[in-house]
């Protein structure tokens, strides 16, 4: 089976939807499906194989790019690059992840080109909006065959856009449980390359570094915890390259900056990016992993890569969190924009290491079992199948290279533009 997926992004850029598609890119092509990936770059197009697919590097899904320079000119060169991408991979599948926002030139390029090649669309819905855009793309719903919901939050809130929930599959993120894992020698690693953290109690901020993910708050939670540890250290990842769609990094990391400095807390709080390679053993030196949300989280994958990797997590009541972080149990959950609620819970991990493995140990043994890769390509494969076995696709056709994938038969289209 041949599925081509589309992003306005990918690694090096960190985020959640970055490393989703690098972690399930590379485990269905090592199932023995043929995975493409058409996503943005800042220069020229460029062709590389990453993560077990072939990557297509292109300007024109750039947001930047396309804010800049959206007129009609510029939308008739996005669908031609959508559809010669398309064209060259003639894919069984198209999977697009969060284009039910941002752009409605890029869905109905993806929309006219199915359309005219029987090929279903399939959409991993990361986050949901609420604006005039969202609610324009949400009437474009019907473009696709099924939908891929990270959480049952997002599914909730899909049905109530407008979306048929009949078409809305639930599957959660998994993570690859060998990568995230507890490994004590890898901390050395860390050690030798920042020093500045050896020795000291470490508190991660593991998402992208912004107000809404919450680090003003993590940075007022400090404040209070280097009273009883003042040798507390707040490592904060996510400031180098990001999807930055309404250009606010600049201004907020600024903001977190300014706290940082009028709270005198410049010794406590590293700031700085982090590739996502070095995630892995970052987890590995934390003492308590934050993520404090303070807009509703469609999932949060980076809870689940460090509870993975043996490090207590603490997260706010926020969205899709909840439905993997039990209070208590294998982490805390603490109401939003509460830096008290927030500051108490870390000094609890941090006052009882023998409480705060427990969990730990707990949490690994809960996403072995939920959120493994394996499982999360197995279900994106049967949300595949049921986009398959929609009746508007049963149609005998050859495939473009005059053979079956899987034994399902695909048709050739010509570029629609």
């Amino acid at each position: 089976m041949r599925i081509a997926m589309v992003h306005w992004a990918f690694v090096p850029v960190v985020g959640g939807v970055e490393s989703h598609l690098a972690t399930l890119g590379n485990e269905l092509a090592r199932t023995g499906l043929r995975v493409s990936l058409l996503t943005g770059s800042v220069a020229n197009e460029t062709h590389e194989r990453s993560y077990g697919m072939d990557v297509e590097r292109s300007p024109h899904l750039d947001l930047h790019r396309l804010r800049a320079h959206s007129d009609a000119r510029a939308d008739d060169v996005v669908r031609l690059a959508i559809g010669r991408f398309l064209d060259r991979q003639r894919p069984d599948v198209v999977h697009a992840h969060n284009m039910h926002y941002f752009s409605t030139t890029h869905l109905d390029a993806l929309d006219a080109w199915c359309r005219l090649a029987a090929v279903p669309l399939v959409l991993t819905a990361h986050n949901i909006w609420a604006d005039a855009l969202a609610r324009a793309l949400s009437l474009r719903s019907p473009a696709f065959a099924r939908v891929i919901a990270v959480s049952n939050y997002v599914a909730r809130e899909l049905d109530l856009s407008g979306y048929d929930k009949e078409t809305i599959d639930v599957v959660h993120h998994g993570i690859d449980t060998a990568r995230f894992a507890r490994q004590p020698h890898r901390r050395e690693v860390v050690y030798a390359r920042y020093p500045e953290m050896r020795g000291r109690p470490i508190v991660f901020h593991p998402a992208r570094s912004s107000v809404t993910k919450g680090s003003l708050v993590a940075i007022e939670a400090l404040d209070r915890v280097r009273r009883r540890h003042p040798d507390v250290l707040l490592v904060c990842a996510g400031t180098g390259q990001i999807v930055d769609w309404d250009n606010v990094q600049g201004s907020e990391l600024a903001a977190i900056r300014d706290s940082v400095m009028q709270l005198g807390l410049a010794s406590n709080v590293l700031l700085r990016p982090f590739s996502w390679e070095e995630m892995a053993d970052l987890y590995q030196v934390a003492d308590v992993t934050v993520y404090p949300s303070i807009n509703e989280e469609p999932f949060g994958i980076a809870v689940i890569e460090a509870m993975a990797s043996g490090s207590p997590v603490i997260v706010t009541a926020s969205g899709g969190m909840p439905e993997f972080v039990e209070d208590g149990v294998t982490g805390f959950v603490v109401p939003r924009h509460d830096a008290g609620a927030l500051a108490h819970r870390i000094e609890e991990i941090l006052d009882d290491p023998i409480q705060a493995d427990a969990m730990a140990l707990r949490a690994r043994q809960a996403v072995v079992a939920r959120h493994s890769v394996a499982e999360m390509a197995r279900r994106t494969v049967m949300s595949y199948q049921r986009a398959l076995a929609s009746p508007r696709f049963q149609r005998p056709w050859p495939s473009p290279a005059g053979h079956t994938a899987d034994g399902l038969r695909t048709r050739a289209a010509p570029t629609p533009f």
